[in-house]
Order: C-alpha cells, then structure tokens, then sequence
C-alpha cells in the first residue's frame, strides 16, 4: 500500500508545482529586476502580467504587458508578445527567443519623441519624432544582432533654445541580409529639409556604429553649415561632402 501512497503524493506534488510555475505571480520577481528598471506595480503572473509605471534608466516609459506561452518555458524558449504604452512611448512586438538571447522578434514597431523630458539624458536643445517599424530581427547567440528587415524614420529633427535651427527628416532602412563579419548595414537617406543626405549607417557587436556618407545643403545656409560640419573640407564635383562619425549605443 506504501508505494501507490507515495507515487500519489508524487504525482500531487508535480502537479502542484506546474500550477505554481504556470501562474507565479510576477510580484515575486520584483526583487530580482536590474536596477535601472522600476515599475510601481508588478500584476499577473510572469507569463502573462503587467508592469505599470514602467520606468528604464530614470525615463518613464509607461504600462508594459506580456503574455507568453508558458508551456514553451520547459523547452528553454519564450515565445509571445510584449507592449508598452504610455503618454510618450508606443511599442510592441512578437518574440521567440532562447535562453542565450538568440532567436527572432517580428512585428516589431514603436514611436517616441526626442526629448529630454522623455528621454533623461537627450541633448535639452534638440528635438523629433522616432517611428520604427521592423518586420524581423534576428538574434544571435550573446545576444548579439545577425540581421534587421525594416525602417527607422527621424521626422522633423531641429534645434530649439536660442539658436532655433530645422535639421530635416531621415529614413534608415535595412534588407534582412544577414551580418557579415558581425555588421548589419542600412541604407540611410533624408526626407526633406534643407540636407541632402545619402550614406550608410554600420552596426557592430555589441553596441558600436558607424555612419557615413555625403551631404549638401538645399540653401546657402545650410551649406554654409555643411562647411562647418566637414571642417571645409572641399566638395566633390556633384557638390557633395563626405562626412563620417562614429559611437556607441
């Protein structure tokens, strides 16, 4: 009689803990979020849950939710969707990744202002509107980017302050090609405004850019600062300038 009593019990233990594991409240993990991530309220479980108040390296994003399929947890992956909504920030995207980072997020877009008061260490004197519309990103191991399909628009980019000054709208657009040598390259180009812009934009792991190109003022004006920006270097014989700069993100 012992061993069908024990096997009962362990089988109600089982069962006990996948209930436990497929609904675990996200409270509980509060504790363990990065310090540069803070939310006012953790509700759901952690597969599908909520974070209000959602704040990320002193900004304020706005509600996050998620929902996951938690019966993929078991295979190491996590597959499902998270959003962000508040009064500056729209995103959202679909996403199956593994344990080590790699895998795919699609459907992926999102809009924000550039503004310091959105945006905790933007330059207090610059201001646009960010759209970006992915329909993949694929993830390496680490994770580490292996390629982007999509855009990422910056419409009415300006200066304001004392020295007002309108810097023109771009597109930076990338085919899905997959990185070579751990760089995706996109294509960069404006949309109007007093530059005419067209170069490349390099991404390489883990966080490093490249953007190059040429670039010629619509008015005198602005190729008078095209002349400041390339320190007077000479134009080529269409009357574009190269330019070049480099960071992280």
């Amino acid at each position: 009689m012992k061993r069908p009593m024990v096997l009962m019990s362990l089988a109600g233990l089982l069962v006990f803990l996948g209930v436990l594991v497929l609904y675990l409240p996200a409270s509980w993990f509060s504790g363990v979020l990065p310090a540069s991530v803070k939310c006012s309220e953790l509700g759901g479980s952690i597969w599908n849950g909520e974070c209000l108040g959602l704040e990320l390296q002193g900004s304020r994003l706005g509600d996050a939710t998620w929902n996951f399929a938690a019966g993929k947890a078991f295979t190491g992956r996590a597959r499902g969707d998270v959003s962000v909504r508040g009064a500056a920030l729209n995103a959202r995207a679909d996403l199956d990744v593994g344990l080590d980072g790699s895998g795919e997020l699609r459907d992926v877009t999102a809009t924000f202002p550039l503004d310091p008061a959105f945006i905790a260490h933007f330059p207090s004197n610059q201001r646009g509107n960010v759209a970006a519309e992915f329909s993949r990103i694929v993830l390496s191991g680490g994770p580490a980017l292996a390629s982007l399909q999509g855009k990422l628009e910056l419409r009415n980019f300006r200066q304001v302050g004392a020295n007002p000054l309108e810097l023109g709208s771009y597109v930076l657009t990338f085919d899905g090609a997959p990185a070579t040598n751990g760089n995706v390259v996109g294509q960069l180009r404006d949309l109007g405004g007093p530059f005419m812009v067209k170069g490349t934009v390099t991404l390489s792991a883990p966080s490093s850019y490249l953007v190059q190109g040429f670039i010629t003022g619509r008015t005198a004006s602005a190729e008078r600062l095209v002349r400041e920006i390339t320190l007077g270097a000479a134009p080529d014989a269409s009357g574009a300038s190269a330019f070049s700069f480099e960071g992280s993100l």
